[in-house]
């Protein structure tokens, strides 16, 4: 079975959605540092830390900060 090439990146507050996308890779700010997500990986749940997120598509990086 091949690996996804895409991973569903869904970002929401108790008020509403802030981003859905197909991205390619994620960066995020954990509770023990910083930590990357690539499609494929395992499903996790994370405890966060405030501080800045990116995520990939292609060869462009979009920063949003937590």
């Amino acid at each position: 079975m091949a690996l996804p090439t895409k991973l569903l990146l869904e970002i929401v507050t108790p008020d509403k959605s802030l981003a859905r996308e197909d991205v390619d890779e994620v960066q995020l700010p954990g509770s023990e540092g910083y930590f990357g997500v690539l499609p494929g990986h395992t499903p996790l749940l994370a405890t966060l830390q405030v501080g800045e997120m990116w995520y990939r598509i292609g060869s462009e990086r979009h920063y949003l900060a937590l």
